[in-house]
């Protein structure tokens, strides 16, 4: 049996069929670590929505899939390299030598990346990423000079964005899924020739805009619905919904959304442990603040579906929000934009407001 360690997993060893090669895996790594380091490529794609793809064809030896991404018939054969344990104290993969199929082209991923200069090792981060990959680093300077900043190891980390989204001062971006990245995305779904007072060009303004921000795991349902006739809906895909930013919601309501959904897995099922309930307790809190600002907190909704049949319960939520946001009538920032398309050309800049009261301005409360 393989070696348990203190912390519940257990030491074994891999042996690539082709070559003979054997690693030894710790309990602090995975097999994708072991074979990365040891110069063999397998492809993994997780956070881009495609879980499983770091699979690998495995010969003898008994896994402990720790997943719950491959079906019964796929774990009879193949184990996942990010995840899966082992049961024995050996298991050989079915991999052809290093370099045998041509330079492995690894995917542009997200990486969580800090911002030193600017960290105050408040243990935030270290708290919220749930793959260890989050530290302070003794030897580091942080803001004003205080000894300890964050940092995260790049081989550990997921790309869930749960860190940056959690950071209190801004010290952690992402190389994907930044925040100037999301805000960009919202704001290009924006178009004034998709609606009109009368609808005789683009969708009408009584007809509700709705913007889905949802996980890999969940966007298949989110994406069943479409652009169903009674609904304007643009969906933003993120790693995780834990990586949604207080500022992401507000900036869309702001950029003229009638609506918002945060879309994620069911409670207990999150593929990142607890990025659904981050985003769930973000989504209450913008909520309060939508009420304090006049907009109304029913224009926003976290809701949690299955990772399979989930397009029922998704498009019952979606109606449910426009039924509300008739109700509530159209977003008043879209509103104003809409009479007034030349706002913003040619102004003054040191007579703006600042960013973060925008919204506030706009509804004349400042």
């Amino acid at each position: 049996m393989a070696t348990s360690s203190g912390n519940g997993l257990a030491d074994f060893r891999i042996r690539i069929a082709s070559t003979g090669d054997i690693f030894e895996v710790p309990s602090d790594k995975s097999i994708l670590n072991i074979l990365r380091e040891n110069g063999y490529g397998v492809e993994s794609y997780c956070t881009s929505g495609l879980c499983g793809t770091c699979r690998v064809r495995y010969l003898e030896g008994e896994p402990d899939h720790r997943d719950l991404i491959l079906d019964d018939e796929e774990k009879a054969e193949y184990l996942t390299t990010c995840i899966s344990r082992c049961k024995s104290e050996e298991i050989v993969l079915d991999l052809p030598p290093p370099g045998s199929e041509g330079a492995v082209i690894t995917p542009e991923r997200p990486l969580a990346i800090v911002d030193q200069s600017i960290c105050v090792a408040c243990l935030t981060c270290v708290r919220a990423c749930t793959y260890g990959a989050a530290a302070i680093d003794s030897d580091a300077v942080g803001v004003g000079g205080i000894i300890g900043a964050a940092t995260v190891d790049a081989d550990e980390c997921s790309g869930c964005g749960l860190c940056a989204a959690a950071c209190p001062t801004g010290a952690i971006s992402m190389t994907l899924f930044a925040d100037g990245d999301v805000i960009s995305k919202v704001n290009s779904l924006f178009n004034p020739d998709r609606f009109s007072a009368t609808g005789a060009v683009g969708r009408p303004l009584s007809e509700p805009w709705i913007v889905t921000f949802c996980c890999p795991h969940s966007a298949p349902s989110v994406k069943a619905l479409g652009d169903a006739p009674s609904v304007g809906l643009d969906i933003v895909e993120m790693p995780c919904t834990g990586r949604i930013d207080n500022l992401h919601l507000m900036r869309t309501f702001e950029d003229g959304a009638d609506g918002v959904i945060v879309s994620g897995c069911e409670p207990g099922r999150c593929y990142h442990t607890t990025g659904n309930l981050n985003a769930a307790k973000r989504t209450d809190r913008v909520c309060g603040w939508l009420d304090d600002v006049g907009l109304g907190a029913d224009r926003l909704r976290m809701v949690h579906v299955p990772p399979r049949n989930g397009a029922a319960p998704f498009a019952e939520a979606a109606n449910s929000l426009a039924d509300a946001v008739r109700t509530l009538g159209p977003n008043p920032l879209r509103v104003a934009r809409e009479a007034d398309p030349t706002a913003g050309e040619d102004r003054d800049a040191s007579s703006e407001v600042a960013p973060e009261d925008a919204l506030l301005a706009e509804l004349g409360l400042i």
